[in-house]
């Protein structure tokens, strides 16, 4: 008798790894009352009898795994109560459904009965998933009720035979769906579709983890719960209705949009599993029918959430018209990064239980559920939502503790509880602006919760922004990701360049313990490394600190400010100093260590904490200058219009790394998606840099701007003149004398 095609994976699995606990499904009761023992072992075994897939092992021949269904008499297990002390039963419990099994040798089933006093037992059971699924708990407890009952009147059970055994759906299923290497087959078409559905997706959801991921996940989970409210529920009812979509499609939209925000991927994954029973027939039987479907959306953080809901819904849709073929040949087909570390194609899953749930109701007896303790993980992240009859839904969030904290875990729980609230009460607002940050978050934010704005100097009133650099960054970078960022002597490299390049070297200085509040000097001459130095120590959330290697700053270094991790490349490393580590961002291990980190946005959640906009975004190691993100990204606003600084625009700066000009000149250039030029220019090639590199804004002090040739300067546009000289110009170029003071505060 051959396995069915989710028996298959399941039996591939189980050989990989026969002591994996995973796919244990595990039921436990405290029984409280007079238990009659002799009834309850006779009844476990009528259950037995009833369903052949509760007395099946499979073993493998020449022809591969195979079904083998022995007599209920012939399945061992053992219900003599074993007297435990109260403290200890759920430990006894963890150790009998804790333990694997070898399906190809026995049948895959343990029971066991434990007596905490006279009238109170724990009964456990456990059956591998080959056997049985989710689904499959509500009939067999309910045929263990009617069994018992009429065991303890000295009767054999009465029910209705059961119309179908497994096994014979087994049958059923391999020949309507035929082989999915035979074209014109049910399981071909449906291949196919998988195989165009999820071309190009990522194969790895990188959200922010406590943890790195381990090389061989443990399986080792944990949950915690929340709720939605009545009123919420409804609102989300509502909404489902008016987008003509069910409120699994709003719910997958809400999580589709939270991973997004997260993890700075836009095209998200989530699995979702499916019952299938798709015959009525099929309803009482206990056996392995569930398949797992990925569902993909593409989105992006300008689209409002209906829209979200309409795509999701398409991707839903399209999925359960492709349910039959079982997830692991989809894998087989699309996932060629196959890994221990992580589960294929997503590793979080969102699941509906709107089934009927596994309960006893023994005659004589009171019965309540035994805490899982050792809960299984086989994905990151599992919200299973329940509606209950009282109007609210019940969330679970089931994660893998090898990567999360629980207090991680219950922020997300939060986040996404925010963002159904935010389309309940607005269902077209744009997804990336929904706020998710959770106000117990917020008020943990230096000087968000107790302090007033600082009084701004009355000569030049200037009002914080809110937004931080990295944020105004990813916005240039989601608008155009293909735009120039830096040219250096002809070469140029994009924003989406940029932005991967500056996160890889973030996640370098996160990990080393850099984060908002600490300040990392940045030794390196104008150059793209410098940049994207520049970028990457903002993202982590600290200060940049520029450092001249020929200037006496670096004997001043440890006594200006707490750095205790600078960035330079190998010609400075020799001059630097030693109290401080170095990262040389041209050195061979150096720069390995950074190709393999993420080039995805990075979160806030990664960083040592919060970043807000009053942190230090840059400061002068002499002081000259502090510059804290909101101020510098309201100057940006104000001088990229007094300069006329767009995305066409070309800038370059020529005075000392160390000074504000240099800061001023790439925040107004990277914020308005301008083009920063980096080539490097000496006093008598400044026109020839200049012209060649179709510079339209240059920052010049008024002697070296007066060496310029301004006719073979046919792009330029503006001369900021850094010492305030407004000696040069023409008809065709506007002199400006700079305003650096409300730079230098």
């Amino acid at each position: 008798m051959p396995l069915s095609l989710a028996q298959q994976r399941m039996w591939f699995l189980n050989r990989l790894e026969p002591e994996s606990t995973s796919y244990n499904i595990p039921l436990a009761m405290q029984l409280t009352g007079s238990l009659d023992v002799d009834a309850l072992h006779a009844a476990l075994r009528d259950v037995l009898a009833r369903h052949e897939s509760l007395r099946t092992f499979y073993p493998e021949d020449a022809d591969g795994p195979h079904q083998v269904i022995v007599p209920a008499s012939d399945v061992e297990f053992d219900l003599t109560p074993i007297s435990v002390d109260p403290a200890d039963v759920y430990g006894r419990v963890s150790e009998l459904v804790g333990e694997g099994f070898d399906v190809r040798s026995a049948v895959p089933l343990r029971a066991g009965l434990f007596r905490l006093d006279d009238t109170t037992h724990v009964f456990a059971f456990v059956v591998h998933h080959i056997s049985a699924d989710g689904v499959s708990m509500a009939p067999m407890a309910r045929d263990l009720v009617t069994a018992y009952a009429a065991r303890t009147q000295g009767e054999a059970p009465q029910w209705q035979p059961l119309p179908v055994q497994y096994a014979d759906y087994a049958l059923w299923q391999r020949e309507v769906l035929g082989s999915a290497d035979e074209p014109g087959t049910v399981a071909a078409g449906q291949l196919a579709h998988w195989v165009r559905a999820l071309a190009g997706a990522p194969d790895q959801l990188d959200l922010p983890t406590d943890r790195p991921r381990p090389a061989v996940a443990s399986m080792r989970g944990a949950e915690t719960e929340f709720t939605l409210s009545a009123e919420l529920h409804a609102a989300l009812e509502s909404l489902a209705r008016a987008e003509g979509a069910s409120l699994f499609m709003v719910a997958h939209s809400a999580l589709a949009v939270l991973l997004a925000r997260l993890s700075g991927t836009w095209d998200v994954t989530v699995g979702t599993p499916v019952a299938g029973r798709g015959e009525a027939a099929l309803d009482d039987l206990v056996g392995m029918f569930v398949n797992t479907l990925a569902l993909r959306t593409e989105l992006t953080s300008s689209m409002r959430f209906t829209e979200v809901v309409a795509r999701a819904k398409e991707a839903d849709l399209s999925a359960f018209a492709n349910a039959d073929l079982p997830f692991e040949r989809v894998v087989e087909a699309v996932s060629s990064d196959r890994s221990s570390a992580r589960h294929p194609v997503f590793q979080t899953v969102l699941s509906f239980q709107n089934q009927e749930q596994a309960t006893l109701a023994l005659p004589g007896l009171t019965v309540s559920s035994v805490p899982d303790t050792d809960r299984a993980a086989k994905f990151d992240l599992q919200f299973t939502l329940i509606p209950t009859d009282s109007g609210t839904v019940e969330a679970i969030l089931t994660y893998a503790t090898d990567l999360f904290d629980e207090a991680t875990v219950v922020t997300l729980g939060e986040r996404f509880v925010r963002i159904l609230e935010a389309v309940a009460a607005d269902p077209h607002a744009v997804v990336g602006d929904i706020e998710i940050v959770t106000e117990a978050e917020r008020a943990l934010l230096p000087g968000f919760a107790d302090s007033e704005p600082e009084e701004a100097d009355a000569s030049n009133t200037i009002v914080p922004a809110t937004s931080t650099l990295p944020q105004v960054l990813s916005a240039v970078v989601e608008a155009d990701p293909e735009a120039p960022a830096i040219a250096d002597d002809g070469t140029e490299i994009t924003y989406g360049e940029l932005d991967e390049r500056s996160s890889r070297l973030a996640r370098v200085l996160i990990a080393e313990g850099v984060g908002p509040g600490t300040r990392v000097p940045v030794a390196l001459a104008r150059s793209v490394d410098a940049v994207i130095a520049a970028w990457a120590v903002l993202k982590s959330g600290a200060a940049v600190t520029p450092i001249d290697a020929n200037d006496d700053a670096w004997e001043s270094i440890d006594a200006a400010l707490p750095a205790k991790l600078g960035i330079t490349n190998s010609q400075n490393r020799a001059a630097a100093h030693d109290d401080v580590e170095w990262i040389v961002v041209d050195d061979v291990a150096t720069r390995a260590r950074i190709d393999e980190q993420s080039g995805r946005p990075v979160s806030y959640s990664e960083r040592t904490r919060l970043l807000d906009a009053g942190d230090i975004a840059f400061a002068a190691v002499d002081g000259s200058f502090v510059l804290d993100h909101g101020r510098a990204v309201a100057l940006a606003e104000r001088d990229r219009s007094a300069y006329g600084i767009t995305y066409e625009s070309r800038t370059v700066c020529l005075e000392p790394a160390t000074s504000v000009w240099g800061v001023i000149e790439l925040v107004l250039a990277s914020t308005a998606g301008a083009v920063t030029v980096v080539t490097a220019a000496s006093d008598s090639n400044v026109t020839d840099v200049l012209a060649d590199e179709w510079v339209t804004h240059a920052f010049l002090a008024n002697a070296r701007a007066e060496a310029l040739d301004l006719e073979e300067l046919e792009d330029l546009e503006v001369l900021v003149l850094t010492d305030g000289g407004r000696s040069v110009g023409g008809p065709d170029v506007r002199r400006v004398a700079a305003d650096a003071d409300s730079w230098s505060v």
